[in-house]
């Protein structure tokens, strides 16, 4: 897995720091221990910060703050101007629907390094960030993010219960977890199976904004130009991502995949056609990089590595691992690890 591929913009640095000065903490100690200079920073809010750094930033804040909810507290200091395009789009917007939709649609913008369904029900609307395997996210970085679509969607609007109910992948805090109820100021679930934002569909469509279409086409086109340069709009690159945030609850197939982006399977086949792929390539793609990340990084044993990639048993891995790379996953580990890799 290429690491060094996800990545955060930056602003969401510049927002912790404000949120740390306004609680009367320097944030200076906290970013050299993590390799980050405030005045790059301010200089570049829309450059990007890599995942493992940004982790590493908000564990040392974490540390410093000894406050498990502090993402709620970032969302203050984060103004939709930090996102450049992007939350120039969500301010030219129609309602707050689309709002959601365009967010989830250019959510990389913002991060790359989480899986971001928009989830249509009859009566209701899921923004669900699922994690993808061996990338570190921070609790606290989920906790911002949705505290921080929950704040624009109030300053929007000017209404304050805008959510139904929260799902955090989470484990209930030690101490003071109604902070987040009083927070979204709807029921919040802790160690559930995704991280997840329900509205009421109804509600959001009638959230009617002050929206400009010629803006928000122009918004729209910049946003995309951005993406463009990280290669992160092509359908290669989500794809891999939803299978990868899935995968470890069995394989996904065509069909379940294309429902994730609100797809038919022949729309889904031809733009990965289109590209020069399939899903199935991407499938083993994803399964490859995974499998090697599994072997070198941790100590998970090759058996529950194959269950992790979705194999109904480890004979089934080992065949694929030794098609791969001509020898069964114990050598490859043993090979690789002698060699100090």
């Amino acid at each position: 897995m290429n690491q060094s591929s996800y990545s955060t913009i930056a602003a969401w640095a510049l927002a912790i720091c404000k949120a740390l000065q306004e609680s009367g903490r320097d944030p200076l100690p906290l970013l050299q221990d993590v390799g980050l200079n405030l005045q790059e920073l301010e200089q570049q809010p829309d450059s990007r910060v890599a995942i493992a750094t940004m982790t590493a930033f908000w564990d040392r804040v974490e540390q410093a703050t000894a406050n498990p909810a502090f993402g709620l507290e970032v969302s203050r200091y984060v103004q939709p101007m930090h996102f450049r395009a992007l939350g120039l789009l969500m301010l030219s917007c129609q309602n707050m629907q689309q709002v959601i939709d365009k967010l989830g649609r250019y959510h990389a913008m913002i991060s790359n390094t989480v899986n971001i369904r928009v989830i249509h029900q009859p009566h209701r609307i899921g923004f669900a960030i699922d994690p993808l395997a061996g990338v570190p996210i921070s609790a606290l970085a989920v906790d911002g993010f949705f505290a921080t679509i929950v704040t624009f969607a109030r300053q929007l609007t000017g209404q304050n219960m805008l959510v139904q109910n929260v799902e955090l992948m989470r484990a209930v805090p030690v101490s003071a977890h109604e902070r987040w109820s009083t927070f979204f100021q709807c029921p919040v679930n802790f160690q559930q199976a995704t991280n997840c934002l329900w509205f009421e569909r109804a509600q959001l469509i009638k959230m009617a904004l002050p929206g400009d279409s010629q803006l928000a086409a122009a918004n729209e086109a910049l946003v995309e130009q951005y993406l463009q340069k990280m290669n992160a709009l092509n359908w290669h690159e989500r794809i891999k991502n939803s299978i990868q945030a899935v995968l470890e609850q069995g394989e996904p197939t065509l069909a379940d995949t294309a429902q994730v982006f609100n797809l038919s399977e022949r729309t889904l086949r031809r733009y990965l056609q289109q590209e020069g792929t399939s899903f199935r390539q991407i499938l083993e793609e994803v399964r490859r990089e995974m499998a090697v990340h599994y072997l070198l990084q941790t100590a998970v044993p090759v058996t529950d590595i194959a269950l992790r990639l979705g194999f109904s048993d480890s004979s089934n891995f080992n065949r694929a691992f030794q098609r791969w790379f001509e020898q069964t996953p114990g050598q490859y580990r043993k090979e690789k690890k002698s060699d100090g890799a």
